[in-house]
């Protein structure tokens, strides 16, 4: 998709690595999407988050369906993608948005989940859908932050 500069997932959406590190990493990027739909629900995280990113960086937090129908018209200017979950790339990926790329970063350990990759943990579920993304031709790789090696997700699953 033209002018999708980076899609991360990381359960904790917007944060220091991803303000500092990944902005500074991709610095084209002029606008930042989150897509959550429990995030586009809670006004006191929409406003957190709109605070925690820099000056000239423009933010919008929308909700898997809002978001299929934003990206299926296109991005106007260099933008990234974070979502929580591999189920909202997978959602985004099934209504038709062509998304190549996707940067594992926090998927911390919870409920369902297991150790998959140092600190990523992910659930069978989680499993089974980054294996389709894979077998989709859609690179995945974890990568915490930017100076760190990037672990290709296909040579981890079994």
């Amino acid at each position: 998709m033209k002018n999708l500069e980076f899609t991360r997932i990381d359960d904790r959406l917007i944060h220091g690595q991803v303000v500092a590190a990944w902005l500074h990493a991709y610095s084209r990027v002029e606008h930042i999407i989150v897509i959550d739909d429990k995030t586009r629900q809670d006004p006191f995280m929409q406003e957190m988050f709109s605070q925690l990113v820099p000056a000239g960086i423009s933010i919008e937090i929308r909700s898997i369906a809002e978001a299929v129908e934003l990206l299926k018209g296109g991005l106007e200017k260099p933008t990234m993608i974070i979502v929580k979950v591999p189920q909202t790339i997978k959602a985004l990926v099934d209504a038709g948005i062509d998304i190549d790329f996707v940067n594992i970063g926090g998927m911390g350990m919870t409920p369902g989940r297991k150790k998959f990759f140092q600190n990523v943990s992910t659930s069978p579920e989680e499993n089974e859908i980054l294996k389709e993304l894979v077998a989709k031709g859609i690179k995945v790789e974890i990568q915490i932050i930017p100076a760190q090696k990037k672990v290709d997700v296909k040579s981890l699953l079994k």
